[in-house]
């Protein structure tokens, strides 16, 4: 993954959150907007820094750990300003910290 600024995920976690369900939540969101896109993987992997097997893992259920790989995926994405605290969010709650 992207080796700029690395910051890990807050833990915005309430207690009766399921973090992999919001795990698989963010990974088919991240399936959902990338199929309304019509790139391919091959094609937005790169631009977020990933490799396209990282970015399957991610559509798969493994949500970033890091917050700056969340904006290269909404860069990647070409999703505006509006979409990147939803995806943080999110993607915190996916990890149970």
């Amino acid at each position: 993954m992207s080796t700029i600024c690395q910051r890990r995920l807050p833990a915005l976690l309430p207690a009766s959150a399921d973090p992999s369900l919001c795990a698989r939540l963010f990974g088919d969101l991240i399936r959902h907007l990338r199929e309304l896109d019509g790139r391919p993987v091959e094609e937005l992997a790169p631009i977020a820094g990933l490799t396209v097997q990282e970015w399957e893992s991610i559509e798969a259920g493994q949500a970033p750990e890091i917050v700056e790989q969340v904006y290269l995926l909404a860069l990647a994405l070409e999703l505006g300003d509006a979409w990147q605290r939803p995806l943080v969010y999110l993607c915190a709650q996916a990890q149970g910290d």
